[in-house]
C-alpha cells in the first residue's frame, strides 16, 4: 500500500538520515612510484595521468591506473595545474607555459610578468596567474586575456566563480574583481593574510578562511558580512560545501561543519594533529589529511568518526580525491594511489549529536 505523502516523505527522510557512509578504511594501495627528486609544489591531475614537479625543474607524468612514468620533461617549470586535455606549468618570473598532457612538450609560452610561488589555477578553458598581480590566459592558446597589479600581492589561490575572481592578499584583503576584464569590484579587510582560497556559492555568497583566527562568510557582490566564526588558530586549506553546510579544518586540529546560511555550528570533531589538506569530499563521509602521515575520516552528516589510516612516509602536500582514488605524494621522493574502502560502515546514529559551542560573533 502507498505510504501518504507525509508518512513516505519521512519515510525516505529516516532513511537517508540512516544510511551509512563509506567506511573509508583501510586504504588498498594500487601504486606507488619513486619519481628520484624532491618533489615541489603539490601533485595535478586530469583524471588519466598524475602530473608531478620536482625541484629540478622536471615534470613526470604517472599513469594514474598503475603508476608507470609516461613521460618526463623538462619545461623549466616547476608549479602545475591540470584539467581533463589541459596542462599548465608556470615559473617564478611569470612565464606560463602550456603543455601536451600525452607527451610532456611545449605547445605554447606566454610571458605574463606576475612573479610569485602560487600554482596556477584553472577554470574553464582559462588560467589565472598570481602573485604580484594577477593575469588570465587562454587555456587552449595561451593568448595573455589580461593582468591586474592594482592590488596587493596575491597570497592564496584565486577563485573563479560566475562573473566574478576572488582573491586573497598578503595584507589580508579579499578582493574581487571581474572575470572578463579583471578590474577589481570590491575590496574587504580581514585583518591578516589570507593563505586559503576561498569558496564561492551562488546562493550564499563567499566563504573565507583566515589567518585572523576566524571563518567569514560575505555576499560575493558587495562583500557584505553575513556571518563570522571565531576560532582558536588559522585556516590554511580550502573549505568543502556539503548540503546545508560548510566544512573546514582549522589550525587548533579541529574540523568543523557551520550551518552555510547563519554560521551556527552543526557540529565539530577533533583531529590528531594539524591538518594538511582541506576536507575532501566521499559520498556522505569526508577525509583529512594531518601532520605527518595520517588520513582521518568522519561522517559528513553528522561529524561521527570514520576511523584512520597511517602512511608508512610522511605526507608532502594536500592529496587529490578523484573518482575514489587517492593521489599523495610524501617526501620520500614517492607519489602513490589508494583506493577507498567503499564498503558500508556501521549505520549513523539517528539523529546528530547535539551540537557544542558557541553562536558565531554578530559582524
Amino acid at each position: 500500500m502507498a505510504l501518504p505523502p507525509l508518512a513516505g516523505a519521512l519515510a525516505l527522510a529516516c532513511a537517508a538520515r540512516l544510511a551509512a557512509p563509506p567506511a573509508l578504511f583501510p586504504l588498498k594501495p594500487a601504486w606507488r612510484t619513486s619519481v628520484e627528486e624532491v618533489i615541489e609544489g603539490p601533485l595535478a591531475t586530469d583524471g588519466r595521468a598524475v602530473f608531478v614537479s620536482m625541484r629540478g625543474e622536471s615534470v613526470v607524468a604517472l599513469d594514474a591506473g598503475d603508476g608507470h612514468v609516461a613521460w618526463r620533461a623538462t619545461p623549466g617549470a616547476v608549479l602545475l595545474a591540470a584539467s581533463p586535455g589541459i596542462l599548465v606549468a608556470r615559473t617564478e618570473d611569470g612565464t606560463l607555459l602550456g603543455l601536451d598532457p600525452a607527451k610532456g612538450s611545449v605547445l605554447w609560452k606566454e610571458a605574463t610578468s606576475v612573479v610569485g610561488r602560487l600554482p596556477p589555477v584553472i577554470d574553464g578553458e582559462t588560467v589565472f596567474v598570481a602573485g604580484e598581480g594577477l593575469a588570465a590566459v587562454d587555456a587552449t592558446t595561451g593568448r595573455l586575456l589580461w593582468t591586474a597589479s592594482d592590488g596587493g600581492k596575491v597570497s592564496a589561490p584565486p577563485t573563479a566563480a560566475g562573473a566574478h575572481v576572488f582573491v586573497g592578499e598578503s595584507d589580508g584583503m579579499l578582493r574581487c574583481r571581474d572575470r572578463v576584464t579583471g578590474a577589481s569590484l570590491w575590496t574587504v579587510s580581514t585583518g591578516s593574510t589570507l593563505l586559503a582560497p576561498v569558496l564561492p556559492d551562488e546562493r550564499r555568497g563567499v566563504f573565507v578562511g583566515t589567518t585572523a583566527r576566524a571563518f567569514l562568510s560575505l555576499t560575493s557582490d558587495e562583500g557584505k558580512s553575513r556571518w563570522r566564526w571565531k576560532l582558536g588558530a588559522d585556516v590554511l586549506n580550502p573549505p568543502l560545501l556539503f548540503g546545508r553546510s560548510v566544512l573546514f579544518a582549522s589550525h587548533e586540529a579541529v574540523l568543523y561543519a557551520l550551518n552555510a546560511d547563519n554560521g551556527h555550528l552543526d557540529w565539530r570533531a577533533p583531529l590528531p594533529a594539524r591538518p594538511l589538506s582541506g576536507p575532501l569530499l566521499n559520498g556522505t563521509a569526508v577525509l583529512v589529511a594531518c601532520l605527518e602521515n595520517e588520513f582521518v575520516g568522519f561522517d559528513a552528516r553528522t561529524g561521527r568518526a570514520l576511523g584512520g589510516f597511517k602512511t608508512d612516509a610522511e605526507i608532502l602536500a594536500a592529496p587529490l580525491l578523484v573518482g575514489g582514488r587517492l593521489h599523495v605524494a610524501f617526501r620520500d621522493r614517492s607519489v602513490g594511489t589508494f583506493w577507498l574502502n567503499q564498503s558500508p560502515a556501521k549505520p549513523a546514529p539517528s539523529a546528530p549529536p547535539k551540537p557544542q559551542g558557541r553562536r558565531p560573533a554578530v559582524p
